[in-house]
């Protein structure tokens, strides 16, 4: 089979060299989370040694080559003589597909993209053991692996609490490690609007503040504390830029009709203003709330606006999110205005009128050149034929939209909501308090993303998964640790291993290795042994985070 160089690698001209000295014989082999599609290993054979590091070939993916195994703490130089790890591309493998093969002088890779060539080297990177002599190394092997499914996700709540965009890069970081290409950023909601857009400032100097929160552990008692925070427009480009370079691509959320009482608090001529006691705040509490945007041109106006403005700070996003979900229905029921849209364009109901509301939010999406997706209640009223549906609800929103064509993203609330509890030995304190719930480690494994009684035609319209972590009672990143990790790699393996692979007994061993990993970096994870966190130590933050400016 021919290979080419990747597109942007300089031309690589192998010359005669000395081979590189072979480790010992290796005894113990890879321990790689999600589990290739193929592996083969040459165990009590000697490996590629790391004693003297490794020489990287030069070219565009040199850095990034260099980057993943300097983080697992070999040693790197870029170098056109005698390079012991080289790429190539061979274009009839997929665009997330690679092979990988190790010998004792020489580690190749091929990919048809930079992107199967990252997948690659995260699997090299989780690749590093000891030879008889302990000495690190690579066993000898080969890989030949690609995703069951193009999307696997995880999505990050900044509304109820938000992380720093520091915290943020430090999630993509470890989603980047178990091959996760999508990170879902919520960024507006009831409690907060945390995005900054500059034609409408208000969204931020009002919308982005409440006056409390909940106290952790007693959910029903303000805690007092004002909270106010936002992400600018330049910090989400740098997070974007950030994940683009590991991989993974941010898909902003936007939501309406519902759940929109800060950007209505900011804008008071957005809502239905012409009900009785109106008076919308941004909310300090849980739950879901009545302020919903009004069905006027004014509204879809200040939408086109402000999705315009989403679309050029996500420009490799090919989705805008729209939320859509718990939708409150009573103020446009009490308001003449909302009555007098529904009449004037023939829907029958509100559940109707939502479906209007989400049909012309879908042409604004369409005309920045990106695809709505949007939460399963996006089907009230009738599901447009070209939306995609996130599914958390009942599996059967996902067979009725399967069945229509729509593609659907598996986000299923008893296997993939990792805001809910991971079972027993969770520390007794208020900051360990979860909405809710029950997910063990082994349900989230157990999950199936393409749901029964669709045929093998069907399944292609399920993109993937995904694991929601909604941050009611997640105030910071140690706490996001610890409800996410290591769930989040059962999650990678349900995500891209084949399913006739996947081996709980197996994966839970390879986990086990993974967790020294997780101790180095200094991730909060919840201990699979006794659910302990892995730093009894670690403060969790109940406090605002500092304004943005």
């Amino acid at each position: 089979m021919k290979s080419r160089s990747l597109p942007l690698i300089a031309s690589l001209t192998l010359v005669t060299t000395a081979l590189a000295a072979p480790s010992g014989p290796v005894q113990e082999g890879s321990a790689i989370i999600p589990k290739p599609v193929s592996l083969q290993e040459k165990l009590g054979e000697p490996g590629f040694s790391l004693s003297q590091g490794i020489r990287i070939a030069p070219g565009s993916i040199s850095g990034m080559a260099s980057r993943v195994l300097q983080n697992v703490g070999i040693k790197t130089q870029i170098s056109d003589k005698n390079p012991e790890l080289v790429f190539s591309t061979d274009d009839k493998l997929g665009k997330e597909a690679y092979r990988l093969n190790v010998t004792p002088q020489k580690i190749t890779v091929e990919s048809s993209t930079p992107q199967g060539a990252f997948y690659a080297l995260q699997s090299l990177a989780q690749s590093v053991t000891k030879d008889d002599k302990g000495t690190i190394c690579f066993p000898t092997m080969a890989i030949e692996d690609a995703p069951r499914f193009s999307w696997r996700g995880l999505m990050v709540d900044s509304c109820r609490h938000m992380m720093p965009a520091k915290d943020i890069k430090k999630v993509i970081d470890l989603l980047a490690r178990y091959k996760f290409n999508t990170l879902h950023w919520h960024l507006t909601d009831d409690q907060g609007w945390r995005i900054e857009i500059k034609k409408y400032p208000k969204l931020t100097e009002v919308g982005s503040s409440r006056t409390h929160s909940p106290i952790m552990g007693q959910r029903n008692k303000p805690d007092g504390v004002p909270y106010s925070g936002y992400y600018t427009q330049d910090e989400i480009k740098d997070v974007v830029k950030y994940a683009k370079q590991r991989g993974i691509t941010i898909i902003p959320e936007i939501e309406v009709p519902g759940h929109a009482a800060a950007a209505i608090t900011a804008y008071p001529e957005l809502g239905n203003k012409d009900i009785e006691n109106y008076d919308p705040k941004v909310v300090c509490s849980w739950g879901v709330f009545p302020y919903i945007f009004a069905p006027t041109e004014e509204t879809f106006k200040f939408l086109d606006d402000v999705l315009t403005e989403v679309a050029e700070l996500f420009p490799d996003s090919p989705f805008i999110h729209v939320g859509g979900d718990e939708a409150p229905k009573d103020q446009w029921k009490k308001s003449a205005t909302a009555q007098k849209i529904m009449k004037e364009n023939g829907l029958k109901n509100e559940e109707e009128l939502q479906s209007y509301f989400i049909r012309r939010v879908e042409k604004l999406v369409n005309s920045k050149g990106k695809r709505l997706i949007g939460w399963d209640e996006i089907n009230e009223g009738g599901l447009s034929p070209t939306a995609s549906m996130m599914v958390w609800r009942d599996i059967r929103w996902a067979r009725h939209a399967i069945e229509r064509g729509n593609d659907v993203v598996m986000t299923h609330t008893d296997s993939l909501y990792l805001d809910y509890s991971q079972g027993p030995g969770a520390p007794n304190k208020p900051e360990y308090e979860v909405i809710g719930g029950n997910v063990p480690l082994e349900k989230v494994y157990a999950f199936n993303p393409v749901p029964s009684g669709i045929t093998k035609e069907q399944e292609k319209h399920v993109l993937g998964c995904q694991g929601n972590v909604w941050s009611e009672y997640i105030p910071d990143i140690n706490k996001f640790q610890y409800q996410v990790f290591p769930r989040a790699l059962a999650l990678a393996e349900i995500a891209w291993t084949p399913l006739e692979l996947k081996n709980e007994a197996d994966f839970k061993n390879r986990l086990n290795k993974q967790l020294p990993y997780l101790d180095e970096q200094k991730v909060n994870y919840r201990r699979p042994d006794n659910g302990a966190p892995a730093r009894p130590d670690v403060v969790i933050k109940t406090t605002a985070p500092e304004k943005n400016q």
